[in-house]
């Protein structure tokens, strides 16, 4: 552990241990969930996704007891220097690959390749006859087979390090060959929907500025990926750019990789809650107040946009919605593939909240997903919060369909056929 190392985990570490008598600070709602899909037979994005968003709300959670120490803007500056620091992108070979310089260095959470694998390992079990390998995970140095990404978290904690290098094992032999993208861009797939799931919460609980981090190293994944690809530091015949940008030029000779790095770029300077985020942010230095609202105008949300891969080329999805009253919101998504090809993908949805002095808080969601080629599937699901103890359940039905870009993306079993049913049930403590 070099200097910079050690100064930076004392200062931190120093800084929580005496904040943890003070006052609160303002933040954001905040869940720790546990969900059947943890455990990976169940193998579902749907239920996998509350482990990043419990470790980026309780990393937000440290974030404001660190905040309770600081005393004007220039503490509160520091402080954010110190976030940007702890979620270091990818900024070139020249900066990235100092060995000696751990602040420059790209720093990876353990849920980020952790939530990165799960995409690779959930299509590969989706569309593959090949029992799952599982993974391999290198922390500090040290390398470790594993087979569930929980361990991913138990290794990190163990050497007290970032992740240095993840993969999913084993071979696969998907059906069909147009059902090995899926497999390919499953990983960067999983790390656009969590930016994607971080913006959603934020519209609907308020977000922290502390949720950042997640978010940017979400969206430019494709951007950094290629960037590396491109470089040289990871080899082109096994990465996983490497093999997308080999799948898309057997169907489409002209493809150029170029573009991947265009359309994430696109998902993050184009999408409302980045401007979100960069206010809350100078909001936090000026007032100490972490909190991040969704842009929105007469009720309606400003837009976001996604960016994913797909069999039939890459696609923007943009999200908007209205607030029609206090308790109820009109969703809509329209994904289009736009390179090579050309395709689109509508997903419209509705929120409805009943909240009852007695009962307590009943939210309601449903959505459909239809395409151009007159594929279809759906969603409906339940929250209910307790009126007095702070617990929240949730159960979710989805029907999943492979021939739609969601359901490529998610779907948990397709050797049987293109449809899917899957239950997904989960309970949260608020704080």
């Amino acid at each position: 552990m070099n200097g910079w190392k050690k100064l930076y985990w004392g200062l931190l570490l120093l800084t929580n241990a005496t904040a943890i008598a003070a006052e609160s600070a303002p933040s954001a709602k905040r869940r720790i969930t546990l969900s059947l899909g943890y455990d990976e037979s169940f193998n579902s994005n749907e239920g996998m996704k509350h482990l990043p968003l419990t470790t980026i709300q309780g990393y937000s959670w440290a974030f404001d007891q660190a905040t309770k120490m600081t005393d004007g803007e220039i503490s509160r500056s520091a402080l954010v220097i110190a976030d940007v620091i702890l979620h270091m992108p990818y900024l070139g070979e020249n900066l990235n690959e100092l060995q000696d310089n751990w602040i420059l260095k790209e720093k990876w959470w353990p849920y980020l390749p952790a939530y990165h694998e799960f995409g690779h390992a959930r299509a590969k079990r989706a569309f593959c006859n090949s029992p799952f390998a599982g993974y391999e995970v290198q922390v500090a140095g040290h390398s470790k087979e594993i087979d569930s990404v929980l361990w991913y978290y138990f290794h990190s904690i163990h050497h007290a390090d970032f992740t240095e290098c993840a993969l999913t094992k084993g071979p696969f032999n998907a059906q069909k060959h147009i059902q090995a993208l899926p497999i390919f861009a499953g990983g960067l797939n999983n790390e656009a929907r969590l930016s994607h799931e971080i913006a959603e919460w934020t519209y609907r609980f308020n977000g922290h500025i502390a949720y950042f981090g997640a978010y940017f190293r979400g969206k430019t994944a494709p951007v950094s990926y290629t960037a590396k690809t491109k470089s040289g530091i990871v080899d082109a015949d096994v990465s996983d750019i490497g093999y997308i940008n080999k799948y898309y030029t057997l169907y489409y000779p002209r493809f150029n990789m170029d573009n991947i790095q265009y359309g994430g770029l696109v998902s993050l300077l184009c999408s409302s809650t980045t401007y979100s985020f960069l206010k809350g942010y100078w909001d936090f230095i000026k007032t100490g107040d972490p909190t991040v609202r969704t842009f929105t105008c007469h009720g309606i949300r400003l837009p976001d946009v996604n960016f994913y891969f797909t069999r039939n080329g890459l696609s923007l999805e943009i999200v908007s919605g209205y607030q029609v009253n206090p308790n109820l919101w009109v969703n809509l998504g329209i994904e289009t593939v736009y390179y090579p090809a050309k395709s689109i993908e509508f997903t419209p949805s509705v929120r409805y909240v009943l909240p009852t002095s007695i009962y307590g808080m009943f939210e309601f969601d449903a959505g459909v997903v239809i395409n151009a080629y007159g594929h279809f599937s759906g969603h409906v699901g339940v929250e209910w919060t307790d009126p007095v103890n702070p617990l929240t359940l949730h159960a979710k039905l989805i029907h999943h369909n492979a021939k739609t870009y969601v359901g490529e993306r998610n779907i948990p079993h397709a050797l049987k056929g293109d449809h899917d049913i899957e239950i997904m049930i989960s309970a949260s403590y608020n704080y």
